[in-house]
């Protein structure tokens, strides 16, 4: 038989470090990068990402979470979601099905939320990239066009700092090309975590995301120089009417 792991991102990030909330369950692991709750056969994963994972959770305790987590940080006005079908078997494992698990123990269950958090908030993040990316685009055309950029420094000074931050969040959120500790401190996992890594296409989407964003990084190298040109260029300008306003004075004078 086979059950469902629930994993919705109501939010961008969630602060571990500084927010102990633990809807009243059994704190069985708790890092800066994810908080594992149990009561029972019920599991609740929360990730640093912003993205919750459930487990054998009734639709009550799914609400009470999200609408808490929702309360707490910055909501996502249309939350992503996605489901994994789990069941015991013989062997870890991805099959046709979904994920076959050896035990119903907390190293494989945040084991494979893990895995599921990481497709999720990378989605949110694709969708991120797509819309810097289309922007880019759109300011490469304005400057071959005319030769500057068009606008004011500013909403560009933000588009480069919402560049920056996209990049750095991914690296330092999801840590999508790396084995987590579980894998290492349990034996036998590194094989399991290597096929769900595959099947939900980790690898491949975050390699996809950074070419995007070194697209974005040399477009913007460009932009920078067409702005530095048209200043300079203005600049020289205002230098040659100085002079020529000077001479015609002197010649004036004389």
């Amino acid at each position: 038989m086979n059950s469902i792991l629930h994993a919705i991102q109501p939010v961008r990030h969630i602060s571990l470090k500084s927010w102990r909330e633990d809807f009243e369950m059994d704190l069985i692991e708790n890092t800066p990068a994810h908080r594992l709750l149990r009561d029972g056969d019920t599991w609740v994963i929360l990730f640093r990402s912003g993205v919750l994972c459930f487990f054998g959770a009734g639709p009550a305790l799914q609400a009470k979470v999200i609408a808490t987590v929702q309360a707490q940080f910055t909501p996502i006005a249309d939350p992503k979601v996605e489901e994994l079908a789990v069941r015991v078997g013989e062997r870890d494992g991805v099959g046709r099905d979904g994920v076959i698990l050896k035990n119903l123990d907390e190293e494989r269950i945040l084991l494979v939320a893990l895995r599921l958090a990481q497709s999720l908030a990378l989605e949110l993040h694709e969708e991120a990239v797509e819309n810097l990316l289309e922007t880019t685009l759109n300011l490469l055309s304005e400057v071959t066009r005319t030769g500057r950029l068009p606008g004011r420094r500013g909403r560009h000074l933000r588009f480069l700092a919402s560049t920056s931050a996209t990049r750095t969040e991914i690296l330092s959120r999801l840590a999508v090309l790396d084995n987590p500790d579980i894998v290492w401190e349990t034996p036998g996992l590194e094989l399991l975590s290597r096929e769900l890594s595959a099947d939900l296409e980790l690898t491949s989407r975050f390699r996809a995301l950074d070419e995007k964003l070194d697209a974005i990084h040399e477009g913007l190298e460009v932009m920078i120089v067409a702005s530095r040109h048209h200043r300079e260029t203005i600049l020289e300008w205002i230098i040659i009417i100085l002079i020529s306003v000077e001479a015609l004075i002197m010649l004036i004078g004389k």
